[in-house]
């Protein structure tokens, strides 16, 4: 069942990928980051997931009706872990600060759901207390050309303290964007 439901995230990224181009298009979709994050690393919190995460996400133009709160731009994303841990797609929204010309920072905020189970006694699998959570992150990057930038992004889920249990998933790893 964790291959078939590892393959169903597989397609969905790659969907989200291939519609990327066609949302360019049409002015709604700013910016694709791909990128691979260390899974579960032991920052506040205990570390029991192994692997790597294969992370995608695609942020969209900033609406007018968000313009009063420094018009951050929505974002879906979605992270696969590579050895069968929590797996999980997110959305929110991204506030950017443009440090210089080239140096940027993101802050993003909004919510997530996860393929795996709210309680567990696995050593190796987290239960995370709820189905839906809250998710944070923040990623500073360098603009390497105009379309182009790296980024070392770090996420948090949790469900802060809602659930009975809360051990909470952070991932840190390297993302690469592409600005249409």
């Amino acid at each position: 069942m964790t291959r078939l439901r590892t393959i169903a995230w597989l397609i969905a990224a790659l969907s989200l990928a291939a519609s990327g181009r066609a949302q360019a298009a049409a002015g709604l979709l700013d910016e694709a980051e791909f990128g691979i994050l260390a899974h579960d690393i032991p920052i506040g919190g205990d570390h029991r997931e192994q692997g790597a995460d294969f992370n995608g996400e695609a942020l969209f133009v900033s609406p007018g009706l968000l313009a009063p709160i420094w018009a951050p731009r929505p974002h879906l994303g979605i992270s696969i872990n590579s050895a069968g841990g929590n797996s999980y797609a997110y959305f929110g929204l991204t506030w950017t600060a443009n440090f210089t010309e080239s140096f940027y920072g993101d802050l993003g905020l909004g919510g997530a759901v996860h393929d795996g189970p709210d309680q567990s006694t696995e050593s190796n699998h987290k239960g995370l207390g709820t189905r839906f959570l809250f998710h944070e992150s923040v990623e500073f990057g360098y603009r390497v050309s105009p379309p182009w930038s790296v980024g070392v992004f770090l996420d948090h889920i949790s469900n802060a303290d809602i659930g009975s249990h809360n051990p909470g998933l952070t991932n840190l790893g390297l993302r690469v964007g592409y600005t249409f």
